[in-house]
This record gives C-alpha cells, structure tokens and sequence, in this order.
C-alpha cells in the first residue's frame, strides 16, 4: 500500500481485517519501508481465523454450500500519524469482494493459482474445480468423495452438473444433469462426487427421472465423468426415444445429442473429472512417486497394506486487546496439515 501522507510524524500504515458484514476481526500496523516508503500487510494469518471447517456429510448428493470452508472478508486501509499518533478513520480505502478458502478436500498444492479459472465469472470453458486431479480410482461402491467448485461474480455459474456413465470401452451409457440449489454469488459450493453419493441420488434429483444407481457402471474398468456447467445450457436431458423406452437401448441417440450440446454450448462446460473403477484388490492402491538414483521421478501403483493418517499442528496465541479490538484470546494464528502414508509389504528391500 501507498499513501500521500508519508511525510507526516510517526507515520504507520494501518490495515482492518473484517467480514463481509464489517466485523473487525483485527488491526495491524505497518512502518513504511525505507526504500520504496511503501507499507507491507501479510493478512493470511488472520484471514485463516474466519474459516472453521466441519467435515461433511458422508451420505450427501447433489450439490451443497461449502460452508465453513471459505470465508469472504475485506480490507479497510487507514492512515496513523502525529506527535501523539492517531489513526486517520476520515479517509479509508476499501478492498472489498474477496474470498478465502480452505482446500483440504483431495486437493494437491497448487503449482499456480488463477483466479479466473479457480472463480470463474465469465465462460466457463477452461474453468477448474478447487482441487489439481482430474482423473481418480475407486475401488468400492460404498466410497464417498467430494468436489469443491469456486464460483464468481455471475450468479448463473455452476448451476448444474452434467454426468455421464460409460462402459469399459468408452460407450456412452447414461447421462443427466443435476440442479445446484445454491446460487449465491462468490462462494464455494461442493458436490458429492464419490460412487456412493452418485449411487443415492434420487429419481427427483436426477433429470432423466432416473435414480442414480440406475446403470451405475460398476464393473472394472467402468467410469462415470461429471462437469459443471451454468443456466445457458439447453435443457437436453429428455429420453431419446419419444415413447420413454429405456435410454440404454438408445446408446447412439445419446451420444449424437451429447455432441450437439457441446457443439452449441462449449463455453458453458467446465473440466470434466473422471472416476473410473478400479481392478478389485485387498487393498486400496495408492500411486507412489519418488526420485531414482539418476534423478528422474518414478510412479509406480502400491497394492498391497497401507495406511493414509492426517498429521495436524496448531499453535494458539493471546494478542493484545487495544491492537484487535476484541478480548478474545483464543485465535489459531498458525497452522500445519499434511498427509503421511504407511505402506508394508512382504518384500523386506521396500
């Protein structure tokens, strides 16, 4: 941050971090720096206190608001200076319409992160979900996973779900669209995308009239694909046949009309995820990466026992009342979460 006033005695930047509603939730204060007599917030840390995740249901279908997960927040810029120093609330500069989130839910580290295409307001084509895999392996019907989907300033984003059910060898078997109830603007919503919350969608929430366990591609190799897509698109969920036969004997006449709905409405399709069926194993296999003697990276696909545990830290610390305005001395002000896998096998050199 910059500001005119610079020159004026004990003068320090000072930053409200608030909600959306203007709650202050902390003040800090910054010297300007000696060079470029600018000021400098790290806000995370703060920010990261607005978020307070409770896990979600494992029986969810259909879409759901991420609640607890993100939190919009906005910034109040002030100006503190004088013989005695006084912060300056006449002028304020506001940043406003931001969002955080917390993304724990089968998300890797990003490498880059686009707001465009993480939050995305416009088209949708090329438009990502909160997480980096595109493609995942379940192995039992009973499995329940999720997927996260930012949306930005355009309301109509990701108000459906396309999903398709195919055969082993790629032919279209099923496919329908669910509605997303929460509309909102600039907020995460997540959907269940696991085997078992697509499995219990119901015959009301699926557009073929259909349940979800309906033709559900169970069988090895098998795979279902859901992508998000907006109000724009055409409502082409009808049965092919007009007498209502079974669309599974119409395998052609839903491929032919899926091709016409991407034609006429790419823009409004965002990535498509896989979830493909997996070899029945005794164990859940994990793909394993390393680095080899000469410095490639090697994978290889672990089948046999392992264990996946969550290692959490928390520090909390008390801060000082005058400078936070709240007597509350309870805030997470640092945080460490990661993954840690166990694999035996019977080989004794692994």
């Amino acid at each position: 941050v910059s500001s005119n006033e610079i020159a004026q005695p004990n003068y320090r930047f000072v930053c409200d971090v608030k909600d959306n509603a203007g709650t202050t939730y902390a003040r800090l204060k910054c010297d300007k720096l000696p060079i470029t007599s600018q000021g400098f917030f790290d806000v995370a840390k703060v920010v990261e206190t607005l978020i307070a995740p409770s896990k979600p249901s494992l029986t969810q279908t259909a879409f759901s608001n991420h609640s607890g997960y993100y939190s919009g927040y906005r910034l109040d810029f002030f100006d503190e200076y004088g013989n005695t120093p006084v912060v300056q609330t006449g002028t304020v500069t506001t940043v406003s319409g931001r969002v955080a989130f917390a993304g724990n839910l089968e998300q890797l580290e990003f490498q880059s992160f686009n707001a465009a295409t993480r939050f995305p307001s416009g088209t949708l084509s090329g438009s990502l979900a909160l997480t980096t895999p595109t493609r995942f392996v379940w192995h039992s019907n009973t499995e329940a996973r999720w997927l996260a989907q930012g949306k930005g300033s355009t309301t109509a984003n990701f108000d459906k779900a396309l999903i398709r059910y195919y055969t082993a060898g790629g032919a279209l078997t099923r496919e329908y669209t669910v509605n997303n109830a929460q509309p909102a603007v600039q907020q995460v919503v997540r959907f269940g995308a696991g085997p078992s919350n697509i499995r219990a969608l119901t015959s009301g929430q699926a557009s073929d009239g259909f349940s979800g366990e309906y033709l559900f591609p169970s069988a090895e190799g098998e795979y279902y694909t859901i992508a998000f897509g907006d109000s724009a698109w055409n409502d082409f969920n009808q049965r092919c046949d007009a007498d209502g036969a079974d669309p599974a004997e119409s395998s052609f006449c839903l491929e032919e009309r899926f091709n016409e709905l991407y034609e006429d409405n790419y823009d409004n399709f965002g990535q498509e995820y896989t979830y493909t069926k997996g070899l029945c194993e005794r164990f859940n296999s994990i793909t394993v990466h390393f680095q080899n003697k000469w410095g490639g990276v090697d994978s290889y696909v672990f089948t046999l026992k392992n264990r996946k545990r969550a290692n959490i830290t928390r520090q909390t610390f008390g801060y000082n009342s005058d400078v936070y305005a709240t007597t509350t001395y309870d805030k997470v002000w640092s945080g460490e979460f990661d993954y840690v896998y166990a694999l035996n096998s019977d080989w004794l050199t692994d």
